[in-house]
């Protein structure tokens, strides 16, 4: 069974964290590891979608401005491949602009958070979205 497939909401759910702020992905990771979930970082760089690809995580938690790549772009990718189109994509964002909400959820983001995001709240909601996620597949 390909781990990665949505199943039944994981114990640890893998979270993919793409941020080109070391001090804020660092912050996700270790807060995110101590609330049970199972965490993979990267900074941005021009490969994230491929490092979404390989890994299939439960949930990906990306902001928006990133050093090596257009996050937008990013985004297009992730939901228009059927390999990883089903994965939600969580933003987390220091832009709080309404035209930037209003686009994330036209590209198909499945939550919005503005920074500063309380780890506690994002894992909230990771844990809500991919329970959803299982439950829908598991209707089909």
């Amino acid at each position: 069974m390909d781990r990665r497939r949505a199943r039944n909401p994981p114990s640890r759910p893998l979270v993919l964290i793409i941020d080109g702020h070391d001090d804020t992905r660092d912050l996700y990771v270790e807060a995110l590891s101590r609330l049970r979930f199972e965490v993979t970082a990267v900074d941005g760089d021009a490969h994230a979608y491929e490092h979404a690809w390989e890994l299939r995580p439960d949930i990906i938690v990306t902001e928006l401005t990133l050093p090596h790549d257009n996050a937008w772009h990013l985004l297009h990718r992730v939901k228009s491949d059927p390999r990883t189109r089903g994965i939600p994509v969580v933003v987390v964002t220091g832009d709080a602009a309404p035209e930037v909400r209003e686009r994330a959820e036209r590209e198909g983001c499945a939550a919005f958070f503005v920074k500063p995001c309380l780890p506690d709240e994002l894992a909230i909601q990771l844990r809500q979205l991919i329970e959803r996620r299982a439950h829908a597949a598991a209707s089909y």
